[in-house]
Formats: C-alpha cells, sequence, structure tokens
C-alpha cells in the first residue's frame, strides 16, 4: 500500500468521524433541548393545576366568610396579577439558564399559545372530580 493511499484513507476515516461526529452531537443536543422544554411546560401544568385548585379552596373560604363581594373580586384581581406576574418570570428567567450552546436549539413557537392551556387550568372553574386523563 503506497503512502499517499495510506494517508488519504487515514486523514478521509479522521475527516469521516469528525462528521459524524458532529452530527451525533448537534442530534443529541436537540434532542435534549425538546425534552427538557417538554418537561418544563408538563411542570408548569401540574404547578398551575395544583395553584387552581389551592385557589379554589381560598376562594370557596372566602365566599363563606363575611367579606363583601367587592373585596373578593379586588382579592380575586391581586391573585390573577401574581399568577400572571408568575407565569411570565417563569418564561423569563427558565430559558436564559440554558447552557449556552443549547440556547439557539430552544423552539420557536408561540409561548402565549403554549401558556394557554395553564390560563386554561387556572380560570376555569374547578369540579370536585381530578382530570381525567384518557
Amino acid at each position: 500500500m503506497s503512502f499517499w493511499l495510506a494517508g488519504s484513507l487515514f486523514f478521509g476515516g479522521a475527516l469521516t468521524h469528525m462528521v459524524v461526529s458532529y452530527y451525533l452531537n448537534v442530534r443529541q443536543s436537540g434532542k435534549f433541548v425538546k425534552d427538557v422544554t417538554e418537561q418544563m411546560l408538563t411542570f408548569m401544568t401540574i404547578l398551575a393545576w395544583d395553584f387552581s385548585n389551592a385557589l379554589k379552596m381560598k376562594y370557596d373560604a372566602l365566599g363563606e366568610s363575611d367579606l363583601s363581594d367587592e373585596e373578593i373580586v379586588k382579592i380575586f384581581e391581586i391573585d390573577k396579577r401574581m399568577y400572571e406576574t408568575w407565569k411570565k418570570s417563569i418564561i423569563a428567567k427558565a430559558f436564559p439558564s440554558f447552557p449556552r450552546e443549547h440556547v439557539k436549539m430552544l423552539p420557536t413557537f408561540d409561548w402565549d399559545g403554549a401558556l394557554t392551556s395553564l390560563d386554561n387550568i387556572y380560570y376555569k372553574p374547578q369540579n370536585d372530580e381530578e382530570p381525567n386523563n384518557e
């Protein structure tokens, strides 16, 4: 085997290894970012569900108390602003904490639309039953 053939096979193999390794690394990083993003949204949904249940109990107790309807509405508005602030701060603080090499791989989609499910959980009237996950 000639020196040129051996050298070209060696460097061709090294180049192929670099390209395949880079591709696999990008693919794994993309999968990691996607999974972490889905887990964050799932976690936020669970938090919103629990938060809405706690608020339901709070409003039931306020309804049974001798507070006026105006005061209860004022408390609801304060809770609503607190919820909106919480939701915005989660997005504002969570995604910048991603590792720098993964930030550019974050999915770009309508976060307001993604968080609409949290609003539906938070603002809908709660039944005493758990949600049906069928």
